[in-house]
């Protein structure tokens, strides 16, 4: 009976919540409490999966939003979104989107609610295990960020808020052209999102 509260309780939420994308969210969630009601324990988690990973998809959208323009020069794709159960890589959700300008290439990729982001974390808490990688210490619109460059690429990992991971991963390009992109996402946004 608890169980189906919370059920009924969720889907209230997304309706408010949720207005476009919400309708068929609730159908899954509706249809979670009519499947555990039968005794279809198997199947009603299924269908709360289900809309999991929906919900997911869209927070991804809003997380693509803080990837930034391409710089002035620059020629950028059509941003990517996913998301991921926890049954792959300890879930999250991603936003990416690649830059070319020349022979140059710059990949901007937001992943979030990962649990393999807590490695990544310490590893910026602890200077000399970063420095013992090769990698420096920075900071990033006052994110603390790691930066592996060598001759013509490198890649910059930002944590934001701790459960967020930022990468900026260029090739055939300058330091100052990888950290322009790394200055140019939207921390502000993510924050913004991640604090809902």
């Amino acid at each position: 009976m608890r169980f189906t509260r919370i059920l009924a309780a969720l889907a209230l939420v997304l309706m408010v919540a949720l207005p476009a994308a919400a309708d068929e969210i609730i159908e899954q969630i509706n249809q979670a409490i009519e499947l555990y009601q039968a005794g279809d324990f198997a199947g009603a988690a299924g269908e709360l999966e289900f809309a999991a990973a929906q919900i997911r998809q869209l927070r991804a959208g809003e997380i693509s939003a803080a990837l930034p323009e391409p710089l002035a020069g620059w020629n950028a794709e059509t941003a990517e979104t996913a998301s991921m159960g926890a049954s792959m890589f300890g879930g999250g959700t991603t936003a990416s989107r690649s830059y070319n300008k020349d022979q140059s290439n710059v990949d901007v990729n937001i992943v979030t609610d990962s649990p393999m982001l807590q490695s990544l974390a310490m590893m910026l808490n602890n200077p000399m295990i970063l420095s013992s990688s090769g990698q420096k210490l920075i900071r990033v619109a006052g994110n603390k960020a790691a930066l592996d460059w060598n001759d013509d690429s490198g890649t910059i990992n930002v944590v934001v808020l701790g459960s967020v991971l930022v990468t900026i991963d260029g090739s055939n390009l300058t330091e100052d052209e990888l950290m322009a992109y790394a200055e140019a996402v939207n921390y502000k946004l993510i924050k913004e999102i991640m604090s809902k």
